[in-house]
């Protein structure tokens, strides 16, 4: 049997509100289903975060009913468990029934058996339910041990691959280890580790959904496992997608010549460009007497690349320290966020809008939403 873990497309993503890069999403998951087919696959398993949203925008919905069909009609056989961005609060319905995708594991570890491989699948638990997770994992092994091949589908932040304080779910001691192929959802850079009776994978997100990616897809891209379980042990095969859309992160310090390095980048660019104009985030450390001056040189150098060879650029100005350059604003406000608690009554809600007014006042749209991602994944949401 051959399966195709996948997970973290997020369809219905609108990275800076651009139409662009919702599209690219939705081209991500249309190449990853064009060469699952082409590899003939028996198995699409997907490990959550299928949509952005449990409410998905209808674009959304359509993308993802004609895939689902285009892998029913080759034969292709789907499981799938939810993500914390498509489970739905107070238990009302996830969008996958109205595409008749099968959701296993809500609330408990649910077995699906086909032609002789086991799938275990456990949509995600968090907050207050990771003693029930960890509970029904616990299960686990026992279940498994009455089958030669096993794949455990989760969608859940182990503390090895994400180790923050509140970040993580699971530890390695807590998952069962009698399992052939472990499919996880939700850390978007892709990875993979002997691990238990064969590999731990990560799929990772089809899409740069977020700044801290860049790096990881640079290394390793963007895209899906193979997993053949035919032999006595899983043999793993890392799909790269070609449609993802390139994003540069540059930085310069005071001492470089940042338009020169500029000019020189942006002309690397234009004597081999990619298939779809790139986003670029640039960051330069300078004095503040000269980021009025070097600001207006930097526009002018990238905005004969826009919309023509830059999708979009963003430009941030730091300190010899690192810090945010640009927040006179800011300073002398030490007692703002205390403002923010008082007048909302809510100390997590004080903080978030402190941290939406720190990245909203200077345009920075990305930094908000990930502040307000990172309020709703947590215990607050």
């Amino acid at each position: 049997m051959r399966i195709a873990h996948i997970a973290d497309t997020h369809l219905g993503y609108r990275q800076y509100n651009l139409e662009e890069r919702e599209s690219d999403v939705y081209d991500a998951f249309n190449e990853a289903i064009e060469k699952m087919i082409e590899e003939r696959v028996d198995v699409f398993v997907h490990a959550g975060d299928f949509f952005d949203t449990p409410r998905p925008p209808i674009r959304a919905l359509y993308v993802a009913k004609k895939g689902i069909k285009r892998l029913r009609d080759h034969g292709i056989k789907v499981l799938t468990v939810l993500g914390e961005h498509d489970t739905p609060r107070r238990r009302a319905m996830p969008p996958h029934p109205l595409l008749d995708l099968p959701v296993l594991g809500l609330g408990r570890v649910q077995k699906v058996v086909l032609d002789g491989v086991a799938f275990f699948g456990i949509s995600n638990l968090k907050g207050r339910r990771i003693d029930l997770l960890k509970a029904e994992l616990s299960k686990v092994d026992s279940l498994a041990a009455e089958h030669g091949r096993s794949v455990l589908i989760a969608h859940q932040a182990i503390k090895r691959f994400l180790p923050f304080e509140g970040a993580y779910e699971l530890e390695m001691a807590d998952l069962p280890r009698k399992i052939t192929y472990y499919a996880f959802g939700h850390i978007h850079p892709r990875t993979i580790e002997p691990f238990g009776g064969g590999y731990l994978a990560y799929a990772g997100s089809t899409e740069i959904m977020r700044r801290s990616e860049i790096q990881s897809w640079r290394n390793r891209g963007k895209g899906f496992y193979i997993v053949d379980l035919d032999g006595d042990f899983p043999d793993v095969q890392e799909i790269s997608l070609e449609s993802v859309r390139p994003q540069f992160d540059l930085s310069y310090s005071q001492g470089d010549d940042v338009i020169r390095k500029l000019e020189a980048f942006l002309h690397r660019l234009l004597d081999d460009p990619p298939l779809k104009p790139p986003v670029l985030r640039l960051t330069v450390q300078v004095g503040a007497l000269k980021k009025a001056e070097t600001l207006e040189k930097i526009r002018g150098v990238l905005d004969k690349l826009v919309p023509e060879g830059l999708l979009r650029y963003t430009v941030h100005f730091v300190s010899s320290d690192g810090s945010i350059q640009d927040s006179k604003e800011l300073n002398g406000l030490g007692d703002l966020k205390k403002l923010f608690v008082e007048y909302l009554g809510d100390e997590e809600l004080g903080r978030l809008a402190f941290e939406l007014y720190s990245h909203l006042w200077r345009n920075d749209v990305e930094g908000g939403i990930e502040a307000c991602r990172a309020y709703l994944e947590g215990d607050g949401r």
